[in-house]
């Protein structure tokens, strides 16, 4: 539910080359588009790129990322990469706004425990950031951002796009469990920001064992503040991420 994507799976290596007819039936089955990405960036293949093949794969329904996955599994720059790892800072978020790229930064939160309803309603917890808004500001309501995804991680469990609330203290804060009877965690689900994405078609800079994905709001988002949240503490990662803080990239709407 945190991400718009299809369900998305680790590819299994098969013991003889992918083809053409292979990608056929994973798109006849209905396969989304990031798993057969994925199943050509992680098999050996063998494909046929020329230019009636290529034609007939489009006529076919075949997506447009699968058919560039193909060809550049075919001319040796996706295997390549995968093998070296490309130069992306998997610790980095980038934004696209306006034809620019920008590095976002990430701040930790700290968290605060709070009694509901004078107690009778449970306690809730809260991820909190300092600021009353974020530094970054945004001029676009539909931004993009490109992000490295561990390669044994389901996008949709290790990212969330949340709305803040800004709080008279001068900070921003947003439930991430609580309960009466039973407790549950979790971004609260009207603080999610649906989002949809699909992994990048050029992979040659994705670092080794992760995936480069696009990620984009499903709707224009009101003024407020944001933040894309990465579950490091939920997945295993190397680097500085390895060490089990979740990190809070913040930004602003104005």
């Amino acid at each position: 539910m945190l991400l718009g994507f299809g369900a998305f799976a680790t590819a299994t290596l098969a013991d003889a080359p992918l083809t053409n007819a292979d990608v056929l039936k994973m798109v006849e089955a209905k396969l989304p588009e990031s798993t057969i990405v994925l199943a050509i960036r992680g098999s050996e293949a063998r494909f046929d790129v020329a230019p009636d093949a290529l034609i007939s794969l489009s006529r076919a329904g075949v997506p447009a990322a699968v058919v560039d996955a193909m060809i550049q599994k075919s001319q040796g720059a996706s295997g390549t990469a995968a093998a070296a790892g490309g130069d992306w800072n998997p610790e980095e978020i980038v934004l696209r706004e306006d034809g620019k790229e920008t590095v976002m930064r990430y701040m930790p939160a700290t968290f605060r425990t709070a009694a509901r309803g004078m107690g009778f309603g449970g306690v809730g917890m809260y991820a909190v950031l300092n600021g009353a808004a974020a530094n970054l500001r945004l001029s676009s309501n539909r931004p993009t951002f490109i992000i490295a995804v561990p390669g044994n991680a389901q996008p949709e469990s290790y990212l969330t796009l949340a709305n803040f609330a800004v709080r008279r203290n001068n900070t921003r804060e947003v439930s991430v469990g609580g309960g009466y009877m039973s407790y549950s965690t979790g971004i609260a689900r009207d603080r999610i920001v649906p989002t949809e994405g699909k992994p990048l078609a050029d992979q040659s800079r994705a670092p080794k064992g992760y995936v480069l994905f696009e990620i984009s709001p499903k709707s224009p988002l009101p003024p407020g503040e944001y933040a894309l949240i990465t579950y490091n503490s939920q997945v295993k990662t190397l680097g500085f991420f390895a060490s089990g803080t979740d990190s809070y990239f913040d930004f602003g709407v104005d």
